[in-house]
């Protein structure tokens, strides 16, 4: 399981190598804390997750694997999943609602013209 900020970073290499080639990307465009973009780097690439084949002082030369690939592709559709899920919910909950205050006006009519009349 990746962290949010390794996580994100994976999600920015994929969107820079989509088209599944190596890319030659600068240090300063994926963050601004080089030491912990780096073992982000090593970590992705120790997962097999991303294929680091060449770095300096200033870029990286990288290609997403196949399995980086599939995480990033997994977050995406779960957090379109949920959003979806999300919006059916509060769907429900407004039709739920709205019957729920008639039936109990309804309701309260009744016991009203029983009580009162």
């Amino acid at each position: 399981m990746l962290d949010k900020r390794t996580s994100k970073l994976l999600a920015n290499l994929a969107k820079i190598c989509s088209d599944g080639s190596y890319k030659i990307i600068d240090k300063p465009e994926l963050g601004k804390d080089p030491a912990s973009v780096e073992l982000m780097i090593r970590y992705l690439q120790d997962n097999e997750m991303i294929d680091l084949k060449y770095s300096d002082e200033s870029v990286y030369c990288i290609s997403v694997l196949p399995k980086g690939r599939a995480h990033f592709e997994g977050s995406r559709s779960k957090n379109r999943t949920i959003t979806r899920l999300e919006k059916k919910v509060i769907v429900i909950l407004i039709i739920g609602c709205f019957a729920a205050a008639v039936l109990g006006s309804m309701l309260g009519g009744f016991i009203g013209g029983l009580l009162g009349g």
